[in-house]
């Protein structure tokens, strides 16, 4: 009876994510615990472009890779067009959370900011990390702890 529920669960697991049209789940990250759909207060610039998301991720890398210690995750893009953001972490019990996933990516927010694309933005706005990556052109952000949490945000 055991092995039968936990088919069930296994296969309905698969199911929702073939549903939610989502190719990368099982592969990069695990099912998304919790996804969120974030209306940016910013529209995409009209410059932003495959080679501008790439350029975005190689900065972030940098400014982690040239620290004295060994990153705590790692950032890539990911489709035809670079248009979505994956974070995984490389620590066991690191971004396991929806709120430490949040917190990681308010923090790259300063990183973010000095993108050439994104300097471009009118001074004073109070924008968060997800209108920075609408402005880049990003659709969908997955932060995952590697293992069996991932929380997903669905631009708009």
């Amino acid at each position: 009876m055991k092995l039968l529920i936990i088919f069930l669960i296994t296969f309905w697991l698969n199911i929702q994510a073939l549903w939610a049209g989502d190719r990368l789940v099982g592969y990069y990250y695990p099912v998304p615990n919790n996804v969120e759909s974030y209306k940016a207060r910013m529209r995409v610039n009209a410059k932003t472009n495959r080679s501008s998301r790439n350029s975005l991720v190689k900065m972030i890398s940098n400014e982690f890779l040239n620290k004295s210690y060994t990153p705590r995750f790692t950032i890539f893009t990911i489709g035809p067009h670079l248009e979505e953001l994956v974070i995984v972490s490389m620590i066991k019990d690191y971004l396991d959370t929806t709120y430490r996933a949040r917190a990681l990516l308010e923090s790259l927010k300063t990183i973010v900011q000095r993108a050439p694309l994104v300097k471009e933005t009118k001074p004073g706005l109070l924008l968060n990390f997800f209108d920075y990556m609408k402005i880049l052109g990003f659709r969908k952000i997955t932060v995952s702890d590697g293992d069996k949490f991932s929380y997903q945000i669905v631009l708009r």
